[in-house]
């Protein structure tokens, strides 16, 4: 079992009983999810890394979840 922690995201791998690696994450204001089907440890920390990526391309100024700028 392995942790990753994001500002709002935390990232844990688990190895599954038929030997493959499922991802849990947890974000802040939403429900707990599962990425599963990771052949190996390697591949779910890639996914993990690719999903950061992708979150932070989304939010280039790290903005805070829910937080809206107001113009003024």
């Amino acid at each position: 079992m392995a942790w990753c922690l994001m500002a709002d995201t935390t990232y844990r791998i688990v190895h599954r009983e038929d030997d493959s690696f499922a991802v849990e994450i947890k974000r802040v204001g939403a429900l707990p999810e599962t990425a599963a089907g990771f052949a190996t440890e390697a591949a779910a920390k890639g996914w993990i890394a690719q999903d950061e990526r992708l979150r932070s391309a989304a939010d280039p100024f790290g903005t805070p979840a829910g937080r809206r700028w107001r113009g003024y």
